[in-house]
């Protein structure tokens, strides 16, 4: 792997990271401005697998939030992988 491989799976851990706190954070806080579902389909396609989170301890929140996030950075890994193998 490639270093720009790397940045591009930290790029799309800190956008799932960034979506999964606004998410949390909107749900507790009402007056805080709502994201598209749009948008977390299109930047963040593992965040189906928070809807799991709903009544687990908070242990396994944390953990299963990491899962999902680094799921997400892996994805924009490896989509700069197959794009430098096309365009190369």
């Amino acid at each position: 792997m490639k270093r720009i491989d790397y940045l591009f799976f930290l790029i799309g851990s800190l956008i799932a990271g960034f979506l999964t706190w606004h998410a949390y954070y909107s749900n507790s806080h009402r007056e805080a401005a709502k994201i598209s579902e749009l948008v977390y389909i299109l930047l963040f396609p593992p965040s189906i697998g928070l809807m799991v989170t709903e009544k687990a301890s908070p242990a396994s929140q944390a953990l299963i939030i990491s899962m999902v996030v680094a799921t997400n950075g892996a994805i924009y890994g490896l989509g700069s992988m197959i794009a430098r193998k096309i365009f190369k």
